[in-house]
C-alpha cells in the first residue's frame, strides 16, 4: 500500500489545494448567501459528485486517456469554458436584476446548485491535470488505481468539510448581507470571476 510519510505528504498537499479559493468555493458561497445553507450544501454535494466522477475515471484509467488525446482534452476544456461563461453571465444578470422578494416567494430548488456544483468541477480541466500530475507521485505499483481512489477520497473529505463550513458561514451572514446588498455584489463578482476563468481556459495551452 502507501507509506505513512507519503500519506501525510498527500494529505498536506490536498489540504492546501482545498483551502485555496477557486470556482468551487465561490460557487458555494454565492448559493448559500443568496438562498441559504441548504442551497450551499446542495452545491457542495454536486462538487463531491464531480470528485466521484474523477475517481471513476482514475479507477478505470480513463483520466490519462483524456489528457493524452489532445482533441478530447480540448473538447472538455471548451465545454468547461462555455459552461463557466454561461454560469458567470447568469450570475451577473441575476445580480443586476436582484429582487429578493420574488426569489423568496418561490420554492427553493436544490437541483440547480447541485448541477452547477457538479459541472463546475467535472468540466474543469485543471482538476484533471492536478490529479494526473500529483497522484502518480504517491500512487504506484500494482495497487496504484486503488491507492489513487483512496487519496482522492482524502481530498474529498477535506473538500466536503471546508466547503460545508463555507456554506454555513455564508448562510449565517445572509441577513446582514441582504440589508446592504452585499449578496448582489458577491454574486456579480463571482459571475465576473467565472467569466475571467472561462477566458483563461480558452487562451491557455494546458
Amino acid at each position: 500500500m502507501i507509506e505513512l510519510g507519503a500519506l501525510l505528504a498527500w494529505s498536506t498537499l490536498a489540504l492546501i489545494v482545498t483551502l485555496t479559493p477557486g470556482p468551487d468555493t465561490l460557487l458555494v458561497a454565492s448559493h448559500a448567501a443568496r438562498s441559504g445553507a441548504r442551497a450551499g450544501v446542495a452545491a457542495v454535494l454536486g462538487i463531491m459528485t464531480g470528485v466521484v466522477w474523477y475517481g471513476s475515471l482514475i479507477a478505470f484509467g480513463a483520466l490519462s486517456i483524456l489528457v493524452a488525446v489532445p482533441a478530447l482534452f480540448l473538447a472538455v476544456k471548451i465545454a468547461g469554458a462555455l459552461y463557466l461563461a454561461w454560469l458567470g453571465a447568469g450570475m451577473i444578470w441575476s445580480a443586476v436584476k436582484g429582487k429578493r422578494g420574488q426569489a423568496n416567494s418561490k420554492p427553493l430548488d436544490l437541483k440547480a446548485p447541485y448541477a452547477q456544483g457538479f459541472f463546475t468541477n467535472a468540466l474543469n480541466p485543471k482538476v484533471a491535470l492536478f490529479y494526473l500530475a500529483a497522484l502518480p507521485q504517491f500512487a504506484s505499483g500494482e495497487n496504484a488505481p486503488l491507492i489513487g481512489v483512496m487519496l482522492l477520497g482524502i481530498h474529498a473529505v477535506f473538500g466536503f468539510a471546508w466547503l460545508s463550513f463555507i456554506a454555513l458561514a455564508a448562510a449565517r451572514a445572509r441577513k446582514i448581507a441582504w440589508k446592504s446588498n452585499v449578496v448582489r455584489w458577491l454574486e456579480g463578482a463571482v459571475g465576473a470571476f467565472f467569466l475571467a476563468v472561462a477566458g483563461r481556459l480558452v487562451v491557455e495551452q494546458r
